[in-house]
């Protein structure tokens, strides 16, 4: 796959367009230059609204490898028509990330890529004057007030497990079984599955809680009695620890939590599952581009993909392009009636590196298809 955007319309970016980074400013920065190059002349701008200055650790990883792959995108893809982007670092406060709103919606900015946070994106729901589109980085829940401008771009495992569920009904799956580890990200993955299940076939699938498969072998044998399938509900260690008590006639399924590091374990060789183009086809040569050093954990390389894809979205939603589709790194991304970015994934059965097929591209010139 390749960023490449499908247009509604005759308006394009031009024939070809080139993949890659944009220097973080600071917060402080910003402000400061305001209050006197504002006055001055105002340059529309893209703000990118993140926790940075956050207490967490872990939030500052991501804001940090979310903002390289904002850089990554605005140094391949754009151009002197591109928006350029100007950083808003925020802390933990929901009230902060309103503050910032405010002042980048003041300052002449034409979108905003955040909040990450789902507690500051239906702050900003509920509380701000939504003027410019803003792409928050997280899925839309009950509580979410739906406004006009207000986009959602997450990786919502709902999704993934979906999608697991129309690949299993494509290949003839009838009576599957899901198996769940503990833990609240199994949990949904469970619930998500029997879901959907239901919603497809109007019945409901079995479901068994797996705390220790050697001791639960023969349960696991009787509970698999005439099952032709397994979805399992769990990461990759604890779905390696089932497999070797399951019988061979079941096909097997699960999510991208599958992938433990950046492999799967041999146990889970020939087990089918849905993730990005950035991690199903890391070696594929039309990224390039980007340079970038992969990292050993999954998860910040999906987050440098929704950098990425972020930076296209944010473009297109500024200049208010009907757009039909974007070929991104995180999926085949579609606008929803309800503002919710839909990804499509890619379906990948697991297999030794050496075995994959060759990804056929020529990506240093990814094409913009209109």
């Amino acid at each position: 796959m390749h960023a490449g955007v499908l247009l509604g319309n005759k308006q394009s970016w031009g024939k070809r367009l080139r993949k890659l980074g944009v220097a973080a400013v600071l917060y402080g920065a910003c402000l400061a230059c305001a209050s006197t190059a504002f006055a001055e002349s105002v340059t529309p701008f893209i703000a990118v609204i993140l926790p940075g200055k956050s207490n967490s650790k872990a939030f500052k990883l991501a804001v940090d490898t979310i903002k390289a792959g904002l850089s990554a995108a605005e140094k391949v893809h754009g151009r002197a028509t591109s928006y350029p982007l100007r950083m808003f670092d925020v802390g933990d406060a929901e009230e902060e990330t309103l503050t910032a709103f405010n002042q980048a919606q003041s300052q002449g900015a034409a979108a905003v890529i955040g909040p990450l946070t789902r507690n500051s994106t239906n702050y900003l729901a509920d509380a701000a004057e939504l003027n410019i589109p803003v792409l928050a980085l997280n899925a839309f829940d009950e509580t979410t007030l739906r406004r006009n401008n207000l986009y959602s771009f997450g990786l919502p495992i709902e999704s993934e497990v979906q999608q697991v569920v129309q690949m299993m009904r494509i290949q003839k799956v009838a009576a599957p079984v899901v198996l769940q580890a503990d833990g609240p990200l199994s949990q949904r993955m469970r619930r998500a599955f029997v879901d959907a299940w239901r919603a497809e076939t109007g019945t409901e699938p079995p479901v068994m809680e797996v705390y220790d498969a050697r001791a639960q072998a023969g349960d696991l044998q009787a509970q698999l009695k005439g099952a032709d399938a397994v979805f399992f509900a769990t990461d990759g260690r604890h779905a390696s620890q089932i497999r070797p008590y399951l019988p061979t006639s079941c096909q097997l399924y699960g999510t991208s939590q599958l992938v433990t590091g950046r492999a799967v374990s041999v146990d889970l060789y020939g087990v089918h599952y849905v993730d990005m183009p950035w991690l199903a086809n890391p070696d594929s040569p039309e990224y390039a581009a980007y340079a970038r050093q992969r990292v050993v954990s999954n998860d910040e390389e999906r987050l440098f993909a929704v950098g990425v894809d972020a930076w296209w979205l944010a473009q297109l939603l500024a200049k208010h392009e009907q757009f039909a589709a974007v070929d991104g790194l995180t999926g085949w991304l579609e606008l929803g009636s309800d503002g919710v970015i839909d990804r499509s994934l890619t379906e990948v059965t697991a297999m030794p590196r050496g075995a994959l097929p060759a990804i056929p591209a020529d990506a240093s010139q990814p094409a913009v298809v209109q």
